[in-house]
């Protein structure tokens, strides 16, 4: 068969060193619509390369698409599709495939074009032995660099995500711990006071031999708080354990009306309130608040203890409920020095609303302890503080996408204010 000769010479073949014989498993595609240079070519680096040959840009591009190509020859000047544009989609197939462009009519315009295009060598036709040699030694050196970084780049990424599970793992773990010290904790309220209306039992049954009339009535009304502090206790864990499994279930929803008389009734015999006073205003029109009636009494416990331990000195804590329309334009623009505001990120109710605020007569929060206030195991009464009641009021209010405002001033107070989306 009469091949129309590529080279301009065959003598160099024993001077031009071989590409070694382990990159046989390197695929070349050579595109070459005359048969004599697609044959040349195959026969120069069939001992080196998997070599595979067509004589136009769609086969080229079909195979690439169901095969690796390592590197690809192609003739610029093609029926069909012309090298330039075989060049481009086969970049868009695999971006590491490396082309040498082959061409018997160079212009400047077209070899710029194909070196924009991602082309690595632009040879002249006839071109020596020596010449297509080099030209594809150095794609192959091309292409092991551009598939070790792959191989790098995708080791890296695993290793990114181990990383990243293990930090998950010790996140989940942390965050275990913290549920399970926040059973601990928030059982405790319940606890005390199970515990404070037990010692005013013991102290009335002391010396009684029989019951009747009020002082069964109150033995009776001792009894129920106790009961119902246990609920609470078994709510407690239960919404814990909703933590721990992911569990979405809906809680119980009640009036915000009755939780703050819950509220009252569990604060009676606790310890923070003795020798202080509670004083509540609940809503004038009753409303029911989207939020599970367990972590809203939660919240207001954590925010209402805190509050009796702004000070040692006595003094009146108030909780006030109202209906508001919308969130105060002022916290828009608060003062970071002596404001706080948690869960602006998640709070998409535009109204109405309900807002209920905790207030003190402490000595005010400082600007540092603002800032670590709500974070877990932060605390100021290193005696008998956990640091984690503030913390859980922020998960609480974080997870139910309320919306929390502290606003403190020295020597002055401090006043918290949650609002929550109302049930429709």
């Amino acid at each position: 068969m009469n091949y129309e000769p590529a080279f301009k010479s065959m003598s160099p073949v024993s001077a031009t060193p071989a590409v070694p014989v382990e990159n046989r498993k390197f695929t070349l595609l050579v595109v070459d619509d005359e048969e004599g240079p697609r044959q040349s070519l195959r026969m120069v680096f069939r001992n080196e390369f998997n070599v595979h040959t067509v004589e136009s840009g769609e086969k080229a591009l079909a195979y690439a698409r169901e095969n690796v190509v390592h590197i690809a020859i192609l003739d610029i000047r093609m029926s069909g599709s012309t090298g330039i544009e075989v060049l481009q989609d086969l970049k868009l197939i695999d971006s590491r495939i490396e082309v040498i462009m082959l061409t018997a009519y160079e212009t400047l315009e077209t070899a710029r074009q194909a070196l924009r295009l991602g082309a690595c060598d632009y040879l002249s036709k006839p071109f020596d032995l020596s010449t297509i040699r080099s030209a594809a030694a150095r794609a192959l050196h091309l292409r092991k660099i551009s598939d070790t970084l792959a191989n790098t780049s995708e080791r890296l990424q695993e290793l990114n995500q181990r990383l990243s599970d293990i930090a998950l793992r010790e996140e989940m773990a942390r965050t275990t711990n913290e549920i399970y010290a926040g059973v601990i904790h928030d059982i405790n309220n319940p606890l005390t006071v199970i515990a404070g209306y037990v010692q005013l039992l013991e102290e009335r049954l002391k010396n009684v031999s029989f019951l009747h009339g009020s002082d069964l009535d109150k033995v009776r009304s001792s009894l129920e708080y106790i009961s119902k502090q246990v609920v609470t206790c078994t709510a407690i864990a239960s919404r814990y354990l909703r933590f721990i499994h992911n569990n979405d279930t809906p809680g119980r929803q009640l009036a915000v009306n009755q939780v703050i008389a819950d509220l009252q009734s569990l604060m009676k015999a606790h310890p923070e309130v003795r020798f202080n006073r509670l004083c509540v205003k609940p809503l004038d029109i009753d409303m029911v608040p989207r939020i599970d009636a367990t972590d809203l009494i939660q919240i207001l416990l954590n925010l209402t203890i805190n509050a009796f331990q702004s000070t040692e000195q006595k003094q009146t804590v108030w909780v006030v409920a109202d209906n508001v329309d919308r969130l105060p334009e002022s916290l828009s623009h608060i003062d970071p020095a002596t404001e706080l505001v948690i869960g602006r990120e998640n709070f998409k109710h535009e109204g109405p609303l309900i807002s209920i605020s905790v207030l003190d007569q402490g000595s005010g929060v400082s600007a540092e302890t603002l800032s670590r206030m709500f974070e877990p195991y932060f605390t100021t009464k290193a005696s008998h503080g956990t640091g984690l009641g503030l913390a859980i009021v922020s998960r609480l209010i974080q997870t139910h996408s309320a919306l929390l405002h502290l606003k403190t001033r020295r020597n002055e107070g401090t006043t918290v204010t949650i609002f929550l989306p109302r049930q429709d």
